[in-house]
């Protein structure tokens, strides 16, 4: 390449390597100058990139310290290359050991003119991020979509950070002339930096996203329950949004596209108030845990999502037992539902399965159910039977009793359809690997977790349902691996593809 790959590759290889290589001036000539071309850079793409070919030529390992070295030299080569860079993700997945240096984009030479023009900056994992957050103060002024987790993230949850750390990310978010996508994922202090948002973004915000934020010492949200372009809005995983969510009572959001307060719990008013405000407008509704005030009218949402929504296209929701027969009626008037996830603690739908899916529309593909599931392999074919649904992708991940036959049926009902089936935990003594070949001979993708991958949970591979948690299969990817077409999302949810 032009941009001097030559004397990096030297710098961290041996004279074996370069030998066998046969890296010489006339081997490799300038062809094409990337850099200049690059508009938009993950770190862990990049970090997992080179792993990938130091591991193909050094299968024994011990070359850690190289990667971080040929990141850091690359990083620095963009950065005084590139005219401008318009993303930026500095991303660590589940790096155990993060390199700290490389991680500061911006304190290379160039960075100050290729970042300047940055759009889209994410920054989050369980690293410091103090010198990241203060380059981007000095350099940034137009991003537009700002995803950060201002703590550190970490196996033993959050951890002490430097207060400068704080400042410098309010310093940034206040330097910005408007953004427009806002999401804050992990923290336990909040206050200052919600202000600053509030008080310097409010008039441009379209979307708001809070992960895993502890609300306890945090100020009114008074100006977003009245702000007239927001578009989403979600509290997941969130906690004590008691007072927090108060102004929303009486909000007038009538422009909410998307509401999603997925493992949160929040009152029966204030939901009804917002599905009744945005109406038709709503496309995407993601609900947990409901605290009922009108004990009068328990289902008031689900009964005010039918009357009020028809325009549902993706709708998640935590079931209780009397529930189901409302979430039937729903069902019944959606039209263009492409998307249903429904879970719940005391969720058991094994007795309603053949109603259930004759509820079903017929424009449903993607159909999650994360509840424990009991249902013999004839009760699910009489359910399948009478579905209209053309479903592309099944998820069934607690289907603990699912065996052989169960995988029979979904092939011989749903096969010309589906794509992607999700058995993750399914009874290692009823699954085979026979039954697995034949349903993956049919079905482009089967997901099932071997038992003997079930023994070592760990921090990034646990997942929460109910009130335990429930280990996943290990997977390192990025917002751009998720597979969107078959419904899959990441953990910032589908909308990062814009």
């Amino acid at each position: 390449m032009k941009f001097s790959g030559k004397k990096i590759i030297k710098k961290v290889l041996t004279e074996d390597e370069k030998d066998i290589l046969e890296i010489t001036d006339k081997r490799i000539p300038p062809t094409f100058d990337y850099p200049s071309f690059l508009r938009q850079i993950s770190y862990l793409d990049l970090y997992n990139g080179i792993s990938a070919w130091f591991e193909w030529y050094e299968p024994e390992g011990g070359y850690r310290d190289r990667i971080g070295l040929v990141s850091k030299l690359l990083i620095c080569s963009f950065m005084s290359h590139s005219p401008a860079f318009h993303k930026l993700s500095i991303e660590t997945g589940e790096m155990t050991m993060v390199p700290n240096n490389p991680l500061n984009f911006f304190s290379h030479r160039g960075s100050e003119i290729c970042l300047s023009k940055l759009r889209q900056f994410i920054c989050v994992g369980d690293f410091l991020k103090t010198d990241i957050f203060a380059g981007a103060a000095k350099v940034c002024k137009n991003i537009k979509t700002l995803f950060v987790s201002p703590g550190r993230v970490g196996p033993s949850g959050n951890r002490s950070v430097p207060e400068k750390q704080y400042d410098y990310l309010i310093d940034l978010i206040k330097g910005q002339k408007s953004i427009e996508y806002f999401v804050v994922h992990t923290c336990n202090t909040p206050k200052r930096i919600i202000s600053a948002l509030l008080e310097s973004q409010i008039h441009s915000l379209v979307h708001v996203e809070f992960f895993m934020v502890d609300f306890t010492e945090c100020i009114t949200l008074a100006p977003l329950a009245e702000s007239k372009k927001l578009e989403t809005l979600t509290f997941e995983e969130c906690s004590n949004l008691e007072n927090v969510l108060e102004p929303f009572v009486s909000s007038s959001l009538t422009r909410l596209r998307k509401i999603n307060f997925k493992r949160t719990f929040v009152r029966d008013d204030i939901l009804a108030t917002l599905i009744k405000n945005a109406g038709s407008t709503l496309t995407t509704i993601h609900l947990g845990p409901i605290e009922i005030k009108d004990v009068f009218y328990p289902h008031i949402v689900i009964d005010m999502i039918a009357k009020n929504c028809p325009n549902l296209i993706d709708f998640a929701l935590d079931v209780q037992w009397s529930d189901i027969p409302y979430l039937l009626t729903l069902l019944s008037f959606s039209r263009y539902l492409e998307r249903l996830e429904i879970f719940g603690t005391n969720l058991r739908i094994d007795n309603l399965l053949k109603k259930f899916f004759q509820h079903l529309p017929p424009s449903l593909e993607h159909l999650i159910i994360n509840a424990e599931c009991n249902f013999t392999s004839q009760e699910l074919a009489r359910g399948l039977e009478n579905c209209k649904a053309k479903l592309k992708s099944l998820h069934i991940p607690d289907g603990y009793l699912i065996g052989d036959s169960h995988l029979s049926v979904i092939t011989k009902c749903l096969g010309e359809s589906l794509q992607h089936l999700n058995v993750s935990y399914a009874s290692p003594s009823q699954i085979t690997h026979e039954g697995l070949r034949k349903a993956r001979s049919i079905i482009k993708r089967v997901d099932y977790v071997y038992k003997e991958d079930r023994k070592y949970p760990t921090f990034w591979n646990l997942r929460y349902w109910g009130e335990e948690w429930v280990e996943e299969p290990t997977m390192d990817r990025t917002i751009e691996q998720w597979d969107w077409e078959n419904g899959e999302e990441g953990w910032y949810g589908a909308d990062w593809r814009r």
